[in-house]
């Protein structure tokens, strides 16, 4: 099996950390990278809905609903700012 890691994700000095791994997508196999980012992220956000529901009793519908709520929320009114910096190489 091939496998390649799209995303590494922490959290450190109350901060949330992440690698990504972007343009593997259009420079593989030329398919919209906002598109697969969105399929991506959706898949962790049913994949999280479960998690919770097996850790707390909860409902997987209620939680991706409450999930969703959130990402809007986070995505209109950010609560932090985003640095980083592309490797050598990347635009």
């Amino acid at each position: 099996m091939n496998a390649v890691e799209m995303a590494r994700i922490w959290i450190g000095k109350r901060k949330l950390h992440c690698v990504l791994n972007v343009g593997h997508w259009s420079d593989t196999s030329g398919i919209d990278e906002c598109h697969a980012w969105g399929i991506v992220l959706a898949d962790i956000a049913r994949h999280v809905s479960f998690a919770l529901e097996d850790m707390m009793g909860s409902d997987p519908r209620e939680n991706l609903k409450m999930i969703l709520e959130s990402f809007r929320a986070e995505i209109s009114h950010k609560t932090s700012e985003h640095i980083g910096e592309w490797p050598e190489g990347k635009p």
